[in-house]
């Protein structure tokens, strides 16, 4: 299912390019064609930097997507500061001719917001201009996206805030010039990715929540945990 249903250009960028246009058909009246052709040239270039294509995000619900389309930085476990916890970590960053929406890795509930790590230790540091968003998904698992300005700095517009909920790889904001994103997932999820890979936002696939199966088998009254069976304990 396509996660947005708007205009290919992202909305965010309307004002920068009105004011482009705008130049650029002065100059074509005061001086002419010659005279604007570098604006124009300049308008080209922004229409397609900031086109906003509509992603699907895969039928998987335990699938975590990438929030921004770029190339992976970073895969691997560390800790988490902004839950303190261990965690399994992606870091993923914008490139110069990427989309620059964000997309919602999971689905979930907002249960916090951060503009700095909260009780940090001695070693632990706050990315700078950077926000952080807690998600919890309907299973319980908890989700840390953390969205850094990029070096073009630029504004970063997030429309959710603590308490609502995102919808699984659903457009939740945009990055003007571009942004870092890590992602921190619950010890144990799996990663999809690996170390340049590049990877779209809102439909790629970046790593997996695992959950244990257990079932109880009626024959045996053993419980099975992903196709394991466990004998019950003896009365």
């Amino acid at each position: 299912m396509a996660t947005k249903k708007y205009a290919y250009i992202a909305r965010e960028s309307y004002g920068k390019l009105a004011i482009v246009g705008l130049c650029a058909v002065t100059l074509q009246v005061a001086l002419g064609a010659h005279a604007a052709a570098p604006a124009w040239l300049v308008l080209v270039v922004l229409l397609y930097m900031f086109r906003d294509p509509t992603q699907s995000p895969p039928s998987l619900p335990l699938a975590v997507v990438s929030p921004i389309h770029g190339q992976i930085l970073e895969v691997g476990p560390t800790w988490d500061p902004w839950i303190k916890r261990p965690a399994e970590h992606l870091k993923v960053q914008t490139l110069l001719f990427d989309i620059r929406s964000i997309y919602a890795p999971v689905e979930g509930k907002i249960m916090e917001q951060w503009s700095a790590v909260p009780d940090a230790g001695p070693n632990e540091e706050t990315p700078p201009r950077s926000s952080a968003y807690w998600i919890r998904t309907d299973e319980d698992d908890d989700v840390v996206l953390v969205i850094s300005r990029g070096s073009w700095g630029g504004q970063i517009s997030l429309r959710y805030s603590p308490g609502e909920r995102v919808g699984h790889g659903r457009r939740i904001g945009y990055a003007d010039f571009g942004c870092s994103v890590s992602l921190y997932m619950p010890p144990g999820s799996g990663y999809e990715v690996t170390d340049q890979d590049h990877v779209a936002a809102g439909s790629d696939v970046v790593g997996t929540l695992v959950h244990l199966t257990r079932m109880a088998n009626p024959k045996s009254g053993s419980v099975d945990v992903e196709g394991e069976q466990k004998p019950n304990a003896m009365q």
